[in-house]
């Protein structure tokens, strides 16, 4: 496994952050949780609205085709929702339906957005797209929210 190593310290998380109320720290964590970090899983943005990451796929990425792997796009997903749903709360995933529209290679981008937020539900629109801009894959997630914290 290569372990790609934490490139961002928390003045890197604040220059990403759109809204004041959320806890660079916390961001930090999550950027830096070894998963993350292994799979080289980058933060660009996160807000009220949801938040936005990207990844170099690496040969350890890929499938027996030589294609990105259906789990490493996953992954990205993963963490992007990750971020959006923890920002605010304590939360777990519940529940995710993906589809997966064409093959990829190089750098993918994440963007998982708000669609709902109730008490114990947040459910996020996550859409990863190649370096040209194409839909690569889509997903709904929800997560389950375990502790507001504010």
């Amino acid at each position: 496994m290569v372990l790609i190593e934490a490139g961002m310290d928390i003045e890197d998380v604040k220059s990403r952050i759109t809204d004041p109320d959320i806890d660079p720290q916390r961001v930090l964590d999550m950027y830096q949780a070894p998963f993350a970090r292994a799979m080289g899983i980058e933060l660009v943005s996160v807000g009220k609205d949801g938040a936005t990451c990207t990844m170099e796929l690496l040969p350890t990425h890929l499938n027996s085709m030589g294609r990105g792997h259906g789990a490493a796009v996953y992954a990205l997903m993963d963490h992007a929702f990750a971020i959006a749903s923890n920002a605010y709360a304590d939360g777990t995933g519940q529940s995710t339906e993906v589809k997966f529209y064409r093959p990829v290679h190089g750098k993918l981008t994440a963007v998982a957005k708000v669609i709902n937020k109730s008490r114990s539900l947040e459910i996020f629109d996550v859409r990863v797209t190649s370096e040209e801009g194409k839909l690569i894959a889509s997903a709904v997630c929800t997560a389950f929210i375990l502790r507001k914290r504010f």
